[in-house]
Order: structure tokens, then sequence, then C-alpha cells
């Protein structure tokens, strides 16, 4: 009689720990996928030096990636969708990252966080067996321990144990052996799966990481296209950057031509020009906030200084730009000489010198 209430006893202990285990086991992939994007986006954030300061430095490596590659349709992508751009730049550079970084690095920050995980289990496990015994806890009680000490390390529904709370298990410290001896072979499956799925699925979580990190206002200026700096995505009070672009870049044309606008928007608010919306109302520059709407939302001082990134752009992509807006760098929109003489070394000496 003893023995087969031996058997039945270590039959409930066994249904009782493949039941939990079988719950513990997604929220412990959950859990190491995430800290294995935390590490792994901290450490493209310390080596790349794209990543290591803010939005504005990630712009610049972007902006010299473009000059290097001359591709004229991923400039028009980064010209008119910004966000998209930045994100889908930030996606590549983590797939290289993970391809380049090799297997040895991965497996040191799975095995960094298999080893945290796997301490934080076997220490809610002790723990709750040494406060159930002490108060004669049943299972239901030891399940509330067990929960309570994993705290925000794992994170899976009580409720979901409900059906192995009232199992009728006497010596408590028999789950603790159990539960101990089941969390090794756990662990190493848990490590196999991990390395044959882990790192693409952790791509686009890397990514928001990074692209959270680095994000910021999106609103581009209305004349020259060029992106708020502010650092805060809702930010209180007007938009601005430290350097506009020409206005040929978003298609400006002076009235009743298809000559482009190469003046930069910082000039043009100094001059006594006029500039016309789409539904054919008139505005002088120098007060363009009175056009409302998103001209209202931008602080564009009058400022002679210029990068000469874009004026090579223009030169370099010129025939492109035509064929695009349908205009042309003839008569006042003609591209002044100095402008041809720009190299594209001249503009990336001058963005890595920032």
């Amino acid at each position: 009689m003893s023995f087969k209430i031996s058997c039945q006893g270590a039959t409930s202990i066994k249904t009782f720990v493949d039941f939990l285990w079988n719950k513990l086991t997604p929220a412990v992939s959950s859990t190491i996928r995430k800290n294995m994007a935390l590490r792994i986006a901290g450490d493209i954030r310390t080596t790349c030096r794209a990543f290591n300061e803010n939005r504005a430095n990630l712009e610049k490596h972007i902006l010299i990636s473009l000059a290097e590659e001359e591709n004229f349709d991923n400039y028009w992508q980064y010209l008119h969708n910004p966000e998209s751009f930045f994100n889908n730049y930030i996606e590549n550079h983590v797939k290289r990252y993970l391809s380049d970084t090799g297997s040895e690095k991965i497996k040191n920050f799975l095995q960094m966080s298999l080893h945290d995980i796997k301490n934080a289990i076997l220490s809610a496990i002790h723990a709750s067996t040494a406060i159930a015994k002490d108060k004669s806890s049943t299972m239901s009680g030891w399940l509330d321990l067990f929960c309570d000490h994993l705290g925000s390390t794992l994170t899976f529904p009580r409720k979901d144990l409900i059906s192995i709370e009232h199992q009728e298990i006497k010596d408590i410290e028999f789950i603790k052996e159990a539960m101990s001896k089941a969390l090794d072979s756990a662990m190493n499956s848990e490590e196999q799966n991990c390395l044959s799925r882990l790192v693409e699925e952790m791509i686009p979580e890397i990514q928001k990481m990074l692209s959270e990190h680095l994000c910021g206002c999106w609103k581009q200026c209305p004349f020259c296209k060029a992106i708020c700096t502010n650092t805060i995505p809702t930010h209180e009070g007007d938009h601005s950057v430290p350097f506009h672009r020409p206005k040929a870049l978003s298609g400006w044309r002076w009235d009743q031509t298809d000559h482009f606008v190469i003046e930069y928007c910082t000039s043009l608010v100094a001059s006594d020009c006029n500039f016309i919306l789409n539904d054919g109302r008139s505005f002088p520059y120098k007060t363009y906030r009175q056009a409302g709407g998103e001209y209202a939302t931008w602080s564009i001082t009058p400022d002679t200084s210029t990068q000469p990134y874009w004026k090579w752009f223009v030169c370099h992509f010129r025939s492109k730009l035509e064929e695009k807006h349908h205009k042309r760098f003839i008569n006042k929109g003609e591209i002044p000489d100095a402008w041809n003489k720009i190299t594209k070394q001249d503009v990336l000496d001058d963005l890595k010198k920032n």
C-alpha cells in the first residue's frame, strides 16, 4: 500500500512540474528574447558610431552613406519619407551587425540571459519552498509565493495555474527537488531553441529599441523638407533645424515658369520675394507664418550659412531632379558655377569634421 501511495505521489509531482514548466517556457523564451535584444541594442549603441549619440549624429552618418552610395532612389525615399528611411537604415544595420558579429558574441549574450533567468527561477523555487514549509502552505500557497518571487523577471498569469493548485502533494520539498532538476533540462532545451530562431525574431525588437532611443520630431520644413531636430516627438514650440536646403529639393519653382528655386529658405525669408501656395494665395517670405498651417509652426531665421552637401547633391543629380519634378535648372534656377566645383570628397570631409 505504501508503495502505491508513493507512486501516486510521484505521478502527481511529475504532472504538477510538467504543467508548470509548460506554462513557464513561453515566458522564459519571451524574457530571453527581450534581455538579449536589450544587450544587443546596447552593444550596437556602444560600438557603432552612428548610434552612440543622438539622431542628429545618426543623420550625419546616413548622409555620408547616401553620398558614398550615390543612389538617387535612396535619396528620394530619405527626402520624402525620412522616418521610414531611418527605420529601414537601422533595421539593415542590425541585420549586418548580427551577421558580422559572429555566433560567439551572440552565444555570450544568450548565456548571460539564460544564467540570469535560471538563477531567478532557482531562487524563486528555494525561497517559496522555505516559506511554504514554515507556514505549512498548500500547493496554491506555494504557487502564490513562487509567482511573487519571480516578480518582474518572468511574467506569466497566475490564473493559468488554477488547474494544478489543488493537487494533493504533501511534501513540498519534493516539488523543490523536481522543479530544480527540471530546470537544467528546460534551460538546455531553451538554449538550443534560441540559437536556431532567436536572431531573426529579435531584429524587429532591436530595431524598435534603437529607433525609440533615436526618435524625435519628424516634421519637415514646408519649403525645403529639412527635418526638425527637436529630440522630443511632440515638443512644444516651433520646429527648427540648424541648416536648411535649396528649395529645389522639394520641387519649388518660380511663378509661371518651370524653373527651379535653388535659393535656401533661410535667405528667402530675408528677401522681398513672395511664395504662392497651391490654392493661389501669395505671401511674402518675410511673413511666411501668415500662410498658416505648417508654415506657422516653423522658425526660419534669415541666415546665409549653408552646407556644401546639398549643393553637390543638386549638381550630381541634376537630371534626376529635373525628371522627377518636371522642372529645369535654367534662368533664375540656374546652378551657380561654384556649386559645380564642389566634390563628393568635399561634402564628406565637411560632414566628418562635425
